[in-house]
């Protein structure tokens, strides 16, 4: 059993791209590493990445598989604003252009299953630059509070663009 010192504690969740590029100090780096995978999950939402899923990565073009010629025909007029949304949060240099087309949707594992079923706690990965910016705070208690809070703003749905 590891013992922890009396002094620790707990800091709250954060996304596991968020802590490798605080130690780190490379952002471009770790989203090169993390890849554009959970980028397009998160600039599509969930509803979006259960029908359409990246699979395959070349020469700076994302493919993506839909579901069905509908959803084919519902994302194709919005391929730039994804675009942009891709960029924004895997990195700009990393995605150049996507291209979909209606073809088999690669299985997403369980784990990612469950993940995507609402939690009893709403938390959620926070920002890099807040999470980074609520560490400095000295005050302990005040942290862990703004953490928390951070936490579940993150977590609130947001309205399509």
């Amino acid at each position: 059993m590891v013992r922890r010192s009396r002094h620790y504690e707990p800091i709250g969740v954060a996304h596991v791209g968020t802590l490798l590029a605080e130690a780190l100090g490379d952002r471009a780096l770790v989203r090169r590493a993390l890849g554009v995978w959970p980028a397009w999950e998160q600039a599509v939402g969930p509803q979006v990445a259960r029908r359409a899923r990246p699979v395959a990565m070349r020469d700076g073009v994302l493919y993506v598989n839909v579901a069905h010629p509908v959803w084919l025909q519902e994302l194709q007029p919005m391929r730039e604003a994804l675009l942009h949304r891709v960029q924004k949060l895997a990195g700009a240099s990393v995605v150049r252009e996507i291209r979909l087309k209606v073809g088999p949707l690669p299985k997403i594992d369980e784990a990612r299953e469950v993940r995507e079923q609402p939690k009893a706690e709403n938390r959620a990965p926070i920002p890099y630059e807040m999470a980074r910016t609520i560490r400095a705070v000295p005050a302990s208690g005040l942290r862990s509070v703004l953490l928390r809070v951070a936490s579940k703003w993150a977590a609130l749905p947001r309205s399509n663009e």
